[in-house]
């Protein structure tokens, strides 16, 4: 996933200090008689999508305002606290581990860290894919309140956004949060004094519209996954681009670049007689034996490596089992370009 912080035409660009994750996101085709998938591929974000992701933010800022103005007590909003802290510190030393060093302490921080990250000369595009995808491991999800739940304005604050105030009001065909910002934005402009729900119901619906979002979020995931799985199940092997995100004694853990999936590649997996040795967390040096006319060949990985990892179903419902060719065989592999990006919701 790359992480990008100039996406604002409004405001929402470095000077606001907002941050933008933008996630590797598989699509799939499928096939017409059994709706199994037969194709896949990456979603690619254009530039009239961000555009309008731009219109939709400022409407959503817009009414924001509007209901906090006319029913502060009970007006639907969306809040987001940050980065979970326990998280994040195991991050930054992972980070540290890259030989990346990054200030966040705040998001206007860590998106100008980023910004430097992605702008430095020389530097591949992989560095970018894999930084973005730790960090967005580290983010707490958004989510939906009464504003009479706060004791103060400054709670109100969306930190992903850096937004002092935030709902969610342009996707009511999909959301029903939405429905309930234009149920109120419509009673407002009826000239109605008092809101079409009060206090408890706004926040007994945020609360509930918070978990059916989280447990949507879970089966968008798994679904992926499942597809994924199903898909390599009825192929040979796929040959990927990946880079190296983590080391144990015993395997090797994988950013799969174009898809945004983590593999981890145990050493069973990687060849017979192969020889392993590791010191956890920073490098593997792996030798294969001579096999008909190649000879004894060597490599050492370390963090942020890149490599071509084999990917295969494994029996299990969801495994992928992951692989590492011989670095005298590469060349002789297929391995596609990496391509599209497509932007978290908020």
């Amino acid at each position: 996933a790359v992480v990008s912080t100039q996406s604002g035409h409004y405001g929402r660009g470095k000077e606001s200090g907002a941050i933008s994750i933008q996630q590797c996101k598989i699509k799939f085709s499928l096939n017409k008689e059994n709706s199994m998938p037969s194709g896949l591929g990456s979603y690619k974000s254009k530039e009239s999508n961000k555009l309008i992701e731009e219109f939709m933010l400022k409407a959503n800022v817009s009414v924001a305002e509007k209901l906090i103005e006319h029913y502060p007590d009970n007006a639907i909003i969306r809040r987001h606290s940050g980065p979970k802290e326990n998280v994040l510190k195991e991050t930054k030393k992972v980070l540290e581990r890259m030989g990346i060093e990054m200030d966040t302490t705040s998001s206007k921080m860590m998106q100008e860290a980023l910004n430097l990250l992605q702008h430095a000369p020389n530097q591949p595009t992989s560095v970018g894919l894999v930084v973005a995808s730790l960090l967005a491991k580290c983010m707490s999800l958004a989510t939906y309140h009464s504003s009479g739940e706060f004791d103060s304005p400054t709670d109100y604050f969306h930190y992903g956004l850096s937004m002092e105030l935030y709902t969610h009001f342009t996707s009511p065909i999909r959301r029903y949060p939405d429905l309930i910002a234009h149920r109120q934005l419509q009673a407002i402009l009826e000239g109605k004094k008092i809101g079409p729900m009060d206090f408890d119901e706004v926040s007994e619906l945020a609360e509930l519209s918070s978990q059916k979002k989280y447990a949507s979020k879970l089966a968008s995931d798994k679904s992926g996954e499942l597809f994924l799985w199903l898909f390599l199940r009825e192929q040979i092997a796929m040959h990927e681009p990946a880079s190296v995100v983590d080391i144990g004694s015993e395997s090797i853990d994988v950013l799969v670049l174009r898809y945004g999936v983590q593999v981890r590649i145990w050493r069973d997996y990687i060849g017979e007689n192969i020889e392993f040795q590791a010191k956890e967390k920073h490098w593997a040096h792996i030798t294969w034996p001579a096999e008909g006319d190649k000879k004894k060949c060597s490599k050492r990985y370390e963090l942020l490596d890149n490599v071509v990892v084999i990917m295969k179903a494994g029996k299990q419902l969801f495994k992928i089992n992951g692989a590492l060719p011989r670095p005298d065989s590469t060349d002789e592999l297929h391995v596609p370009n990496l391509e599209g990006f497509a932007s978290e919701d908020v």
